[in-house]
């Protein structure tokens, strides 16, 4: 009795229960598979849908050439789907056979949705998944551009300037440049991507609040000021509660998908090429 209770409390147990709920709800949705006839019926429900469709792209309903013209590419489409059925044209096509696994796995990840963590177990999961969670270094900077160049005794002089000056504003100071004098506080990843591959690592030595350098970057050569730094940090898991629950919920979709597809495989006797077989490459 204490293994089918601990079986019952189990989120995979319960992963799997709504897995098969929900494929048993979409057969129960969609019906049996229709017997081939030749009626192609549109009825009101299917006009509903098509009207909804244009509406939500074009925000407005259509009118009555309009929905017309879309009755009548539905009758097309489903003549031509029909014909390729009857062909089996579906049987050897990667593209339909991927889009069919999609939408059973569809159906099998949405059961991650509806499963809420037991106590404990989401900041079990934070615990060992922390470097996924901590936040990046970030700094804020501003730059003067020297070019590709600049002298010593020119950069001297423009570094002297800047640290005289009560306010310094970097667009009055260096040469004429499209990238920014100034970045709001920026994780490595933004810096290099405006500066070039290690210009955060450079300026991160820097002392604050005072300019400094020269600092190399992919451009050339620049005179930073260091506005502020934050080191990098884990916030708590308050702070984060809701990207820690989205990828909890991922990581047991993942196993939700991998417990459905066993079941699944199990009604089938899948033969292999023997790999022993010489005949076989």
């Amino acid at each position: 009795m204490k293994q089918i209770m601990r079986l019952l409390r189990e989120p995979l147990f319960h992963f799997v229960l709504i897995g098969g709920l929900l494929f048993a709800l979409y057969a129960a949705v969609s019906g049996p598979a229709p017997v081939p006839t030749n009626d192609i019926v549109v009825g009101p429900e299917r006009v509903a849908q098509l009207a909804a469709a244009y509406e939500a792209v074009w925000r407005r309903p259509p009118n009555d050439a309009e929905m017309h013209a879309m009755v009548d590419g539905f009758v097309r489409e489903e003549v031509y789907y029909r014909e390729a059925l009857a062909l089996g044209l579906e049987r050897d096509d990667t593209i339909i056979r991927r889009r069919l696994q999609q939408k059973m796995e569809f159906l099998t990840d949405t059961g991650a949705d509806l499963i809420a963590p037991r106590e404990g177990e989401l900041e079990a999961y934070y615990r060992a998944n922390e470097l996924r969670f901590q936040q990046a270094p970030r700094i804020a900077l501003q730059q003067v551009y020297l070019g590709q160049s600049s002298t010593p005794k020119n950069i001297s002089a423009i570094l002297t300037e800047l640290q005289s000056a009560d306010d310094a504003d970097p667009r009055n100071w260096g040469e004429r440049t499209m990238l920014p004098p100034r970045l709001t506080l920026s994780t490595p990843a933004e810096v290099d991507g405006v500066f070039g591959s290690g210009f955060f690592d450079a300026i991160a030595q820097l002392p604050a609040e005072t300019w400094a350098g020269p600092v190399e970057s992919g451009y050339g050569l620049h005179l930073v000021r260091v506005d502020a730094k934050l080191a990098a940090r884990l916030p708590p898991l308050d702070e984060v509660r809701d990207a820690v629950l989205q990828e909890w919920k991922g990581e047991k979709a993942k196993e939700l998908r991998e417990q459905v597809y066993a079941r699944l495989l199990a009604r089938y006797n899948v033969v292999l090429p023997d790999a022993t077989d010489p005949d076989n490459p």
